[in-house]
């Protein structure tokens, strides 16, 4: 995979690539996640943001777009 030559892109660690891509998702998208954005700063908040815009998308279309998780059809493929 080639990747830009980008500061976010050239850390030396996941736990710096975590951090510089949480700064990114703020600074890009402070306007679509508002007061959400906080949640970013949790252990989980990566997961929390993504549940909280999949759910968002499925409201705003009425189900035509379900990127929810199926945990029904995630226990039978176990």
């Amino acid at each position: 995979m080639i990747l830009p030559k980008t500061p976010l892109y050239q850390a030396k660690t996941d736990a710096e690539f975590r951090i510089r891509m949480i700064q990114h998702i703020k600074s890009a998208y402070k306007d679509i996640l508002g007061k959400d954005a906080n949640l970013l700063d949790l252990p989980n908040g990566l997961d929390m943001v993504q549940a909280k815009i999949q759910q968002r998308l499925y409201d705003i279309s009425r189900g035509e777009i379900n990127l929810l998780r199926d945990e029904g059809n995630e226990q039978l493929a176990a």
